[in-house]
């Protein structure tokens, strides 16, 4: 991926350039990034653009051998870690201790067909059913021999880590001496969401770079991603809002269950999606509906809400789904959590 072809903060595409032609360029970098927002793209376009012989105004030339096999996500020197688990693509054998290397033709069909996906989209493209992804002692492993070795033909080897903070204590442990003496023409790239669940010593030994939250027009921009709600979401928690409203606690019940049997990543994003579009509804409710930022098709029923729901809800609502997100990443009982959650709105409202 060349730098031209990233969506994202122009600003930030000249400074890592600068970083680069200035030989300022650390060995491990970080990139912290909102949910989809871009940092894969950018470590891609930053891993080309160091190996590319022929680099020019600003950018990798996008058509020497390098260039080709980096965009196509095949160069030997070119190197993933992601979260994984279990799978029924894999055979049995792989299943005890399952590393990204075996889902390698998912990955590269997933990032080729939009680098800007969710973690749930992984985890739907290697087929993990509803269980949460890890990064575990055994791709650390897997790392250090591959980085171990002499670099096929690029001047660095490249060292892709999506999601580290899905490291495990054992796997941080292990990468954590490599981070701290790479071997020659070593480079780390690391897209977080959440780099403060990463060991401190390992991000001391990594160049922070945030990236800065795309504007709407990139989000249009971005590939077979239209700018819209995901309805399922919106029925389930204006449902929940109705219930409440009408104190019928019936209602809630088929809600809640359907909610308990998604797998973990989707709770969150539908706890995610839940209190944005609260947000919406007391924006509209204070007269801000122009700078809220609500769909078309989302309008009329958040109009209607906000004319019916109690100022001191939202406040109360928005620290319920905060708590209900935490459980999930604890692994409260999915029952027991949006049972909880569905009666504090009820009780809310």
């Amino acid at each position: 991926m060349r730098f031209a072809d990233v969506i994202g903060d122009k600003g930030l595409k000249e400074r890592l350039i600068r970083m680069v032609e200035h030989k300022r360029l650390s060995h491990a970098i970080l990139f912290r990034e909102e949910p989809n927002g871009g940092g894969l793209a950018f470590a891609l376009a930053l891993g080309q653009y160091v190996n590319c012989r022929h680099r020019s105004d600003g950018d990798s030339c996008g058509i020497c051998p390098t260039c080709n096999q980096f965009q196509k996500l095949i160069h030997p020197d070119l190197h993933f870690a992601f979260p994984v688990n279990s799978s029924r693509e894999v055979a049995e054998s792989q299943k005890g201790r399952p590393i990204s290397d075996h889902f390698l033709d998912n990955w590269r069909e997933l990032v080729l067909n939009d680098p800007y996906f969710t973690e749930q989209d992984l985890y739907d493209a290697i087929g993990i059913d509803n269980k949460s992804g890890n990064i575990s002692v055994h791709e650390a492993r897997r790392i250090i021999e591959r980085l171990q070795l002499r670099s096929f033909e690029a001047d660095y080897k490249v060292m892709v880590i999506w999601l580290p903070e899905k490291m495990n204590q054992e796997c941080s442990n292990k990468l954590l001496k490599l981070l701290e003496e790479p071997p020659t023409g070593t480079l780390f790239l690391l897209v977080s969401q959440a780099p403060e669940k990463l060991l401190a010593t390992i991000r001391s030994r990594c160049q922070l770079i945030e990236i800065p939250p795309m504007s709407a027009e990139q989000h249009q921009s971005k590939p077979q991603e239209p700018l819209q709600e995901p309805v399922e979401y919106r029925d389930m928690l204006t449902g929940l809002i109705e219930a409440g409203i009408s104190k019928k606690l019936i209602d809630t019940f088929a809600i809640w269950e359907a909610l308990s049997e998604m797998g973990r990543e989707k709770q969150k994003e539908f706890c995610i999606y839940s209190e944005k579009f609260i947000r919406k509804i007391y924006m509209t409710s204070q007269g801000l509906e122009q700078i809220a930022g609500i769909f078309d098709q989302e309008e009329s029923q958040i109009r209607d809400l906000a004319s019916r729901i109690k100022p001191d809800f939202y406040e109360k609502a928005l620290s319920a789904f905060d708590r209900t997100i935490s459980a999930i990443e604890s692994n409260t009982n999915s029952k027991l959590t949006f049972c909880d959650l569905s009666n504090r709105l009820l009780l809310y409202l």
